[in-house]
């Protein structure tokens, strides 16, 4: 927690940068915003969000700083839609979508909705479908795992459109700044699925803010609740990225097992490893505990040509492919076979994840968790 001193300050400082936001705040703000009044540390009404989060709110064309986390294949066109209607922004992951099939998730959701949502490419693998993207309209584009290359700025720029980057520390800060970089997604080690950071969330953003200047960045990383936000939003975070409480929703295509598992969590049960290293070898990430992750430590953590089971086929997807032990694949609806054996991607906030409500739910809860605190 921030220190409490500390945050009287930040809100007494943020009110009078919100008393001149005037008609900003109203527009951009959720509905329920101007019928929030709430008393501060020193006893003063306060409207609920600084002005960064404003801007970047303004940027997004969003009205909640929650940003939803490309989780991988648990991300359907549905649930990107179902947070983008609900004002937060939405996440379409592209890394493993061929060309046709990203114009066809692109089209469809501009035509579903006309809230934000970003295309996100992991650079550790060829981003097939920038091109498509690009050209069916999306408005957003954000990278992580790398930076992406002049020609791919280069055609970002050519289409206007908003461009966000990965980064951990001072030095990825600075060189997505050079690559010309909107706004920053810092992220910390609590972060489930696949992590590119080595530190605490608190330190890594405090690092990335002291280079960022006015340059919006957001939090990522265990965050699961409006506590989370608040104290994050206090450190200078314009939005939050949440991923493992959008998997455990209603419209997230992860397994019903994979949700069970999720609600029945603790922070404790989540382990950064490299366990699931098969199709992305050098990729730490964060799981649940599992009977793979188990026998695999016990067998001394070897190499996966060495680890036990190697050869397991655990079970198939719904559209025939098999599901190999240590695959980096996670468990979606329609697998079939020893469901639990497959990485559960998990972050640190999972301890406060214990029902699987519809997006809508999430958000306003989410909200109405950061006004009250």
């Amino acid at each position: 927690m921030i220190d409490n001193e500390l945050q009287t300050r930040r809100r007494f400082l943020c009110n009078g940068l919100l008393v001149t936001a005037g008609a900003a705040i109203t527009m951009h703000a959720p509905s329920a915003f101007s019928q929030i009044s709430r008393p501060n540390r020193v006893g003063k009404n306060l409207m609920p969000l600084p002005m960064r989060s404003i801007k970047f709110m303004k940027m997004m064309n969003i009205k909640y700083p929650i940003i939803q986390a490309p989780t991988g294949s648990t991300v359907t066109p549905e649930l990107t839609i179902a947070v983008a209607e609900k004002g937060a922004l939405a996440a379409l992951p592209l890394t493993w979508t061929s060309p046709e099939d990203a114009v066809s998730q692109v089209t469809s959701i501009n035509k579903a909705t006309d809230g934000a949502f970003f295309a996100n490419f992991v650079l550790q693998f060829t981003p097939k479908s920038l091109d498509s993207a690009l050209q069916a309209g999306i408005k957003i584009v954000q990278f992580s795992w790398g930076l992406p290359s002049p020609e791919m700025i280069a055609k970002v720029r050519a289409a206007a459109v908003i461009m966000g980057i990965q980064v951990t520390n001072e030095a990825s800060a600075r060189a997505a700044i050079d690559a010309g970089a909107d706004y920053l997604v810092c992220q910390g080690v609590e972060a489930g699925g696949h992590v590119q950071a080595s530190r605490p969330l608190a330190e890594s953003l405090k690092r990335v803010l002291s280079v960022a200047g006015d340059l919006p960045v957001v939090a990522s990383g265990g965050i699961a609740t409006g506590e989370d936000m608040f104290n994050y939003i206090e450190m200078g975070a314009a939005a939050v990225v949440m991923g493992t409480r959008f998997v455990a929703s209603q419209e997230s295509a992860a397994h019903a097992d994979y949700k069970a598992s999720l609600v029945k969590a603790k922070s404790e049960d989540t382990v950064f490893t490299v366990c699931f290293n098969r199709g992305w070898s050098n990729a730490p990430h964060r799981v649940l505990r599992n009977n793979t992750f188990e026998n695999w430590e016990s067998a001394g953590c070897p190499r996966l040509e060495n680890s036990p089971g190697v050869n397991d086929i655990i079970g198939h997807f719904a559209n025939g492919r098999e599901a190999a032990r240590y695959s980096y694949s996670l468990p979606i609806k329609g697998m079939t076979g020893q469901v639990s054996d497959a990485p559960m991607y998990a972050g640190k906030g999972v301890e406060y994840i214990d029902d699987i409500p519809t997006v809508a739910e999430i958000i306003d809860r989410i909200w109405h968790e950061y006004v009250v605190i």
